[in-house]
Parts: structure tokens; C-alpha cells; sequence
């Protein structure tokens, strides 16, 4: 047979109503639009701005090297100019002249050094009055006069 059942003693208490949520409903669609920001963001700077930066600093770049390449193209037109007047006879000779101090046959090779006019305007003192004196026998022996007739002050 069915057993009665028993009346409880216990006391039910008034339950607290409890929030079917852990989160309040507009936090969460909060959370999960600024979440939807930041994965957007980030997206859009991996895939955009980052390769644009970079594309625009290539260009600087390219910019750069393409006026090194154009100094490099003017120094190899010079030189190759100084090669062809190099390959001809005369540029050999000329060249011969010039760095070599080179001289043909029958011609006579003077070098002028400064201005001989030039003021000889030197401190007094230990090594510009020896200075003085050497210069001073030069130009005796440049004018062709005998140093021994000539006085000196």
C-alpha cells in the first residue's frame, strides 16, 4: 500500500529572486562590441596600415638609391670620358705631361712655383729670420748675381 506523505516542518523561506544572468544583458552586448572594435582594429592595422607604412617607406627608400644610382651614373660617364681621351694618342702624352712630369725630346720643362712678387711678410724670431735669409739667397741667385758681392743687411 501507498504510504501517506509526510507534512514537511520545514519552514520554506521566501527565496531571494535570483538574476537568470551572471552578467546585466547591456554589459555584455558592451563587452562584446568593443571586443568586436578591437578584433577589427587590429585586423584593419595588420592588413592595412602596417603594408602601407611600409609600402611608403619603400618608396623613400627607392628614392634614396635611385639618386645614389644616378651619382654613380655621372661618375661612370666622367670616367669613361677620361678612359676614351686615355685610349688616343694624344690623351697619353697629355696624361704623361701632366702626372708624370714627362717632357719630349728637345723641349725644356720649367716649374714656377708661387708668386714671385709675392710680400715675404714673417714674424721676427728664431726660425722666420733663418727663413727670411734662405729666401733672400734665392732670389740673389734667381737675379744671377754673385752671393759673395752682395751684402746682406
Amino acid at each position: 500500500m501507498a504510504r501517506p506523505k509526510k507534512k514537511s516542518t520545514r519552514v520554506r523561506r521566501a527565496a531571494k529572486p535570483r538574476p537568470d544572468r551572471l552578467v546585466p544583458r547591456f554589459i555584455g552586448r558592451l563587452a562584446l562590441v568593443i571586443g568586436a572594435f578591437v578584433i577589427v582594429g587590429s585586423f584593419a592595422n595588420s592588413f592595412l596600415v602596417l603594408p602601407v607604412q611600409s609600402w611608403f617607406g619603400q618608396r623613400t627608400e627607392i628614392g634614396d638609391r635611385q639618386e645614389e644610382l644616378d651619382a654613380l651614373k655621372e661618375a661612370t660617364d666622367r670616367l669613361q670620358t677620361e678612359v676614351d681621351r686615355l685610349n688616343t694618342p694624344e690623351g697619353v702624352q697629355q696624361a704623361a705631361r701632366e702626372e708624370l712630369g714627362f717632357v719630349m725630346t728637345g723641349e725644356d720643362r720649367r716649374v714656377v712655383v708661387g708668386d714671385v712678387d709675392a710680400p715675404l711678410d714673417l714674424p721676427s724670431g728664431w726660425p722666420y729670420d733663418m727663413v727670411e735669409q734662405i729666401v733672400r739667397a734665392r732670389e740673389i741667385e734667381a737675379a744671377g748675381i754673385d752671393p759673395n758681392s752682395a751684402t746682406q743687411p
